[in-house]
């Protein structure tokens, strides 16, 4: 997903817009920042209590053997349910890259870089670790949440194609019909692969599961590094566990106290709000092909009428496909030439590069995982026609967009109601936690940032003024800001903006 510098997509995700992605290695950014002035913290000791009452397994040190490249891997058996130990098990994938600088070792920090559906394990092994000097005084971990990856994946997903090419703003009634069979066939595939365990799923047994880790690895306090939905397990975990926490980093920050129920109108608001972004620079731009066209906005309605009348077609591209190449590229300033140059060629009969970015973006975390465990995360309508009826009342806001973010978790529709009950995340009782919130990121609000900072009992904002998902690793100054805090337990003095 671009450069290094600028491979923003790493971690996934608003809520009904998957962010995660391209694994990449922290690199410097080439634009202006502002300094960071810090401020001393400490920590606080361990203590054994905690702020809940669920038991946890007997601690089994964790038995790390070589898997090649400097890394060691290792499994962490968990119960699938853990007010029912007897009902089964899972066994969660980790994968460690020792600090590099053993003798002025600090000690572990956890890394989850989003989805649902991304893997801590492939993020770590691609090479991810904050910074180099993150990487040279921490054991940097990196863990498949259950059902991820190689942690007793979620096995459906067969029938996810047929839904994803269906019309996800549907305009006729045998177009309804289809998009509901659709999303209907990839629930029930879902039911039938994952059985009892489909409920147990979601965030909070993902946090009681880091809690076992931790106690795992044997330090009293561990460092956690969130991206994208990795911030809501972090949050939910230091709620839970808040003695447990060394340093805790959030960043594409989700606020664990929202809802579902079909789409956020931040999150609408936001996608609609960074594609006019990404008109407004094609616009401005002498080398966008859009301006014999009329502009961006009008383009792009162009190509959308041509496709969806049947004009246009090709490389299996329907509007559905236009929308996720829309969506792709709002992750990353770097792709918005891309879809430029795509909606001008679609407009000469040529969607391949529609094509190309719509598939990057259903590429970004498997299907079946992410709308699984997003679903199973908050309350969420159900049935179909309640779920058409409020996904309806955001076309206001996005006539191009809304319908199609909503309808992208359909199969929620269809599935169990959520077992987590959305609540606001104090940590009370924690040390410092550090929420770093984007100005322009479409994924996650940066309004849901200054939230969740200020809800947090020791919550201190970073402002970083970036058009993207993620900033450490886009940003000099959100990961200098990053690593300052996890290597000294310094963090930024109130205020502070990149």
């Amino acid at each position: 997903m671009g450069s290094l510098r600028k491979s923003v997509v790493v971690a996934v995700c608003g809520l009904l817009l998957p962010a995660c992605t391209d694994d990449h290695t922290a690199a410097p950014a080439t634009t202006s920042e502002a300094s960071i002035s810090i401020e001393p913290t400490t920590t606080t000791e361990p203590a054994t209590t905690t702020t809940t009452t669920v038991p946890l397994p007997p601690v089994v040190p964790i038995a790390w053997h070589g898997c090649g490249s400097g890394l060691d891997c290792a499994t962490v058996t968990v119960p699938v349910d853990y007010l029912d130990p007897a009902s089964g098990t899972i066994a969660l994938a980790l994968v460690r890259h020792p600090a590099s600088d053993q003798a002025h070792r600090i000690g572990t920090v956890l890394i989850n870089p989003g989805g649902p559906g991304a893997s801590g394990v492939r993020r770590v092994t691609r090479g991810f670790r904050v910074s180099p000097e993150v990487g040279e005084r921490f054991d940097v971990v990196g863990f498949d949440p259950r059902g991820v990856g190689q942690s007793d994946p979620i096995a459906c997903g067969d029938e996810v194609d047929g839904f994803r090419h269906t019309d996800l703003d549907p305009e006729t009634d045998a177009e309804r019909g289809l998009l509901q069979g659709a999303a209907k066939a990839v629930a029930d595939e879902c039911i039938r692969t994952e059985g009892a365990r489909i409920t147990h799923l979601g965030t909070e047994d993902v946090a009681r599961d880091v809690e076992v880790i931790r106690r795992a690895i044997g330090e009293p306090q561990i460092s956690f590094v969130g991206l994208s939905y990795g911030t809501k397990i972090g949050l939910v975990w230091a709620d839970l566990y808040p003695m447990s926490v060394r340093a805790l980093v959030l960043d594409g920050v989700l606020n664990p106290a929202s809802s579902l129920g079909v789409t956020s109108l931040a999150e609408v608001d936001g996608v609609e709000a960074a594609v006019e972004r990404i008109g407004a620079a094609c616009d401005a731009s002498t080398t966008c092909a859009l301006a014999s066209t009329g502009g961006f906005d009008a383009s792009y309605a162009e190509l959308a009428r041509r496709i969806r009348s049947g004009e246009l077609s090709g490389h299996g591209v329907g509007p559905t496909q236009l929308a996720y190449a829309a969506f792709y590229t709002t992750y990353d300033t770097d792709t918005w030439p891309r879809l430029w140059q795509a909606v001008a060629d679609g407009l000469r009969g040529d969607l391949a590069g529609i094509d190309s970015l719509a598939t990057s973006f259903t590429r970004l975390v498997p299907y079946a995982t992410f709308a699984l465990l997003t679903c199973m995360d908050a309350p969420h309508t159900i049935g179909f026609d309640a779920w058409e009826a409020k996904a309806g009342q955001y076309r206001s806001r996005s006539p191009r967009f809304a319908v199609t973010l909503a309808n992208e978790l359909l199969p929620c529709a269809f599935w169990p109601q959520s077992t987590y009950t959305p609540h606001v995340a104090t940590a009370t009782g924690s040390p410092p936690i550090l929420v770093i919130g984007s100005t322009g990121d479409a994924a996650t609000s940066y309004d849901d940032a200054k939230t969740v900072a200020d809800q947090l009992d020791n919550g201190v904002l970073l402002t970083v003024d970036l058009n993207g998902h993620i900033a450490i690793g886009d940003s000099d100054c959100a990961t200098e800001a990053a690593t300052r805090y996890l290597v000294d337990l310094t963090v930024p003095a109130s205020g502070t903006r990149c």
